[in-house]
């Protein structure tokens, strides 16, 4: 049975397809802005986790259309509107960032968002699988599961031990180091 967005969703393996097509949007959206983010990255280190996440990302969009291809079905659906949000979200409090390492910090938190809607996803189309006994699409769909953690647990160390504590002492080091306006006399 072939299904395509636009039809109403009457089964579990609909509902599937359609949480899958979600994802497959989600990953392409997520490429675009991996590309775009790692290039104002200042940390070097941030710069190199956010590009081995959009190669991950890349083979996730991937594999997918692999599940896609497995189950004779199409991956073109409609926009994933709730990474489209996080996007842009992410992207205005970026740009808000005046600091550099703050700026860092925001990149993190914009991943970490998108990384979490993703898991969710994952999970479920995961739990979706194994109830219709496709447990060939459950296993393809745990590795990026299992990816996507790994991430979050890289960017959340990355954070934890180099990232935070730099947005912090840089921006007092701003606030101390900036003179302060002079004051009229009257």
């Amino acid at each position: 049975m072939t299904t395509h967005n636009t039809q109403d969703i009457f089964d579990l393996y609909d509902l599937m397809l359609e949480q899958l097509r979600d994802l497959y949007d989600g990953e392409l959206q997520q490429i675009n802005f991996l590309e775009t983010q790692s290039e104002i990255a200042e940390s070097f280190e941030l710069n190199e986790l956010l590009t081995f996440h959009l190669r991950e990302t890349k083979r996730h969009a991937q594999r997918i259309k692999e599940v896609f291809e497995i189950l004779n079905e199409d991956p073109e659906g409609e926009s994933c509107d709730g990474i489209k949000g996080l996007i842009i979200e992410s992207q205005k409090l970026v740009d808000r960032c005046l600091n550099e390492e703050v700026r860092d910090a925001a990149l993190i938190t914009a991943i970490q968002h998108i990384n979490h809607y993703e898991m969710a996803g994952y999970g479920t189309s995961i739990a979706y699988a194994k109830t219709l006994e496709r447990h060939d699409i459950a296993e393809l769909l745990l590795d990026t599961l299992r990816e996507e953690k790994r991430a979050d647990m890289g960017l959340s160390d990355l954070a934890k031990n180099q990232i935070n504590p730099d947005a912090k002492w840089s921006a007092i080091v701003n606030k101390v180091g900036t003179p302060a306006a002079p004051t009229e006399i009257k």
